[in-house]
């Protein structure tokens, strides 16, 4: 399934009060621009977006953090890969160098994990 395309998705919360949960979605935001990589945002404070909120807290088994983040593949399923802090993670290592990053395939860079999210599973995604 790795090799497989996949949407990332964003649950975030627009009108979250905790400093560190705000700045690490903005920070994560950040980092998702800066790597061109396409995704989309759920927001937990919105009505109209409860019901899939709670399908992403169900998948990922925790309420009321955020940000957090899923893949979504073509068959539908849903998993969750992860908090801030996993994020900036794989950012992080994808700095090493290349010759550190090319003897240990195991370390996850963003390429690696995100080499293969599109904006949607249309068409022109196929190749």
């Amino acid at each position: 399934m790795a090799d497989q395309k996949k949407l990332l998705v964003v649950l975030i919360s627009e009108g979250v009060t905790d400093r560190q949960q705000a700045s690490n979605q903005q920070k994560a935001l950040f980092i998702i621009k800066a790597n061109k990589t396409p995704y989309s945002t759920v927001n937990g404070m919105d009505p109209n977006e409860r019901e899939r909120r709670d399908q992403l807290f169900e998948v990922s088994k925790i309420r009321g953090n955020y940000p957090q983040f899923f893949f979504v593949h073509q068959d539908g399923s849903t998993h969750y890969i992860g908090n801030f802090e996993e994020i900036e993670n794989v950012n992080e290592t994808s700095n090493l160098p290349k010759d550190v990053l090319d003897q240990n395939p195991n370390i996850l860079t963003w390429e690696r994990v995100f080499g293969n999210v599109v904006e949607n599973f249309g068409k022109e995604n196929v190749t």
